[in-house]
């Protein structure tokens, strides 16, 4: 008995001198060894690339987007990551969220399928020529993506997602470290989004335009990096720049059993956390290490 209170008091006093010896702040107190759990890198690193792109179940041409980021994410492990937003015309209300809209109508896309890359607006490849917005057509996505992650981030991301299988109960920790200071933008924001991967169901010219995602035998595709949730609401949760500094945050979401009344898998679910400046310029981004519990 005495030899288990000594091993408690040991593993609370080596979490204590974990947090005292970081230089972090903003620790939830009540997660604070669970928001102890992520480090973000305190070197210079290159830039990850954020692929949004809007797609629905009746657009004929979303599944050549599809296949144009799957070929993205195999050529780019861990570098490249992408989030299918569902929303306009086309979706016909099947898998959409409440944040689509709003998404879709700040990227000023002109058509679907559409894509942004980091928030980023590329003049050479705007949707919209006069407007110039983030939005460019699915054949310039690889090229934007290039151009991001040959630049260098000035902060890193760190993150660690755990979902409790009995009441779905979803917790993210997140850390986020500044190797230089931003004196230009005062706020930037935290972002958590909910990715589901092979979801059943429809898709207009999946069989022909990626027939890899495509059952023939019951007329279903694959629906891949489908946005389920932003955890920390339409655009985010606000942060301070400060160089120098490991600062934490815990979000907490219960995942519904359904969304838009299609079910949802929790053993299919990604979580994605992004930093961005203001609604626009995603500064970094990264997957969590995810727990089913």
């Amino acid at each position: 008995m005495r030899d288990n209170y000594i091993s408690s008091v040991l593993v609370l006093a080596a979490i204590c001198t974990t947090l005292a010896s970081c230089n972090c702040e903003d620790d939830l107190k009540d997660e604070t060894a669970f928001a102890a759990s992520v480090t973000a890198a305190t070197t210079l690193q290159e830039r990850n690339a954020l692929v949004e792109h809007f797609t629905g179940v009746n657009d004929e041409h979303s599944p050549e987007g599809h296949r144009i980021l799957n070929g993205l994410l195999v050529t780019h492990p861990e570098r490249l990551y992408c989030i299918n937003v569902h929303t306009g015309i086309y979706a016909d209300n099947t898998y959409i969220t409440d944040f689509g809209t709003e998404l879709a109508a700040q990227s000023s896309l002109t058509a679907f399928p559409a894509g942004t890359v980091n928030r980023h607006v590329f003049e050479p490849y705007a949707m919209d020529t006069v407007n110039k917005g983030t939005a460019m057509p699915v054949h310039y996505l690889p090229n934007a993506c290039d151009i991001i992650m040959g630049q260098t981030s000035t902060a890193n991301i760190d993150a660690r997602a755990e979902i409790n299988a009995s009441s779905r109960e979803l917790k993210v920790a997140v850390a986020i470290y500044y190797t230089e200071q931003d004196t230009v933008n005062a706020t930037h924001k935290i972002n958590v989004a909910l990715i589901e991967d092979s979801v059943w169901g429809k898709q207009i010219g999946g069989s022909i335009s990626n027939p890899t995602q495509y059952d023939f035998v019951n007329g279903k595709y694959c629906h891949m990096h489908m946005l389920r949730h932003l955890v920390t609401g339409q655009w985010g949760d606000d942060i301070t720049p400060k160089a120098g500094k490991q600062i934490r945050r815990v979000y907490a979401y219960t995942i519904p059993l359904q969304i838009c009344g299609s079910d949802v898998d929790l053993s299919h679910l990604r979580v994605l956390v992004f930093l961005s400046e203001g609604k626009q310029e995603v500064i970094n981004v990264c997957q969590a290490r995810l727990a089913l519990v």
